[in-house]
C-alpha cells in the first residue's frame, strides 16, 4: 500500500448545488478545516479517485478547486500570533 501524504484541499464553487456536491464528496474522505477548506490524509490512489470524483462537478471557467501537499517540515506555518498585547506578524 502507498504512503498516505496530507493535502490542504480549498475551493471555491459559483453555483450552490455543484458547491453542495463537492462539500460532501470533501466531507467523505477529509477533515473540515473551514467550510470550504479540507485537509486530507491520501494515498497516490486515493488522490486519483478523489480527482475523478471532483472534476465532474466543477466548471473550470466559473470555479476553483486546489490542492496542496502539506510536507512534514512545513505543514504548520503560523502567520500572526499574539505577544505582549501586540499582533506580530512572521
Amino acid at each position: 500500500m502507498s504512503e498516505k501524504r496530507k493535502f490542504l484541499i480549498c475551493y471555491d464553487i459559483v453555483d450552490q448545488r455543484r458547491l453542495r456536491k463537492v462539500h460532501q464528496l470533501l466531507s467523505a474522505s477529509a477533515m473540515s478545516v473551514q467550510y470550504s477548506v479540507f485537509e486530507a490524509e491520501l494515498s497516490n490512489v486515493q488522490l486519483e479517485q478523489l480527482k475523478e470524483k471532483l472534476l465532474p462537478c466543477i466548471k473550470s471557467d466559473v470555479d476553483k478547486l486546489t490542492i496542496y501537499r502539506l510536507f512534514k517540515t512545513n505543514a504548520k506555518l503560523d502567520l500572526a500570533m499574539v505577544a505582549d498585547d501586540e499582533l506580530l506578524f512572521i
